[in-house]
């Protein structure tokens, strides 16, 4: 079962002495490839949810559509048994459909989600391959200590920040389309007599 919410975790306790120096940057690294994972598992998981539900809409939406263009010739057809406005409340409920979807923002939510979980995914692979290499350079002593440290406090950093960066871009998309929609609902209903939103 998916997770609600994306959650926060404590930082990992560091093993002290010297000797643990490789060990402590790789727990902290593997720390936060476990965050970034239950990012991406989290708005995939939320993508597939905002998606059937879009797909539902939109085809709900489309076959009212349909049928209530057709409506005028199936009464003709019907010699009047289905009267010619019953077409106007199939199109009414084909835009309500519509409406639904852009509300709630179910098919701009799982594109949103897609983006971040791609992002989250490219960063964290191209981590995963650099410290991979670098872990295999530290064991070998290949290269001098000092300057494994530095690229292993970039990589940790890197993929917090690409982390983050996605999550607030995402977040920061999210809250600028509800106002969006929110200003779309008070100009439809303002539009409406006698009715309107306090502002």
């Amino acid at each position: 079962m998916a997770q609600i919410n994306i959650t926060a975790t404590k930082a990992p306790v560091m093993p002290e002495g010297r000797d643990s120096v490789l060990d402590a940057y790789d727990l902290l690294f593997r720390w936060m490839e476990e965050e970034s994972l239950k990012a991406y598992e989290w708005y995939m998981e939320e993508k597939r949810s905002k998606a059937a539900a879009s797909k539902v809409l939109r085809a709900l939406s489309i076959a009212g559509l349909t049928l209530g263009t057709v409506t005028p010739a199936v009464s003709i057809l019907s010699g009047g048994a289905i009267p010619t406005e019953s077409g106007y409340v199939v199109l009414g409920l084909a835009g309500g459909f519509l409406l639904l979807d852009k509300g709630f923002g179910f098919s701009s939510a799982w594109g949103r989600y897609m983006v971040s979980a791609t992002k989250i995914l490219s960063a964290l692979k191209g981590c995963q391959i650099r410290w991979s290499m670098l872990l295999a350079d530290w064991r070998g002593g290949q290269r001098d200590e000092s300057v494994l440290i530095e690229e292993a406090r970039e990589i940790i950093t890197g993929l917090v920040v690409a982390l983050h960066e996605t999550l607030e871009g995402e977040t920061a998309e999210w809250l600028s389309e509800f106002h969006q929609n929110l200003e779309g609902v008070r100009a439809m209903v303002g539009e409406l007599p006698g009715r309107s939103i306090a502002g």
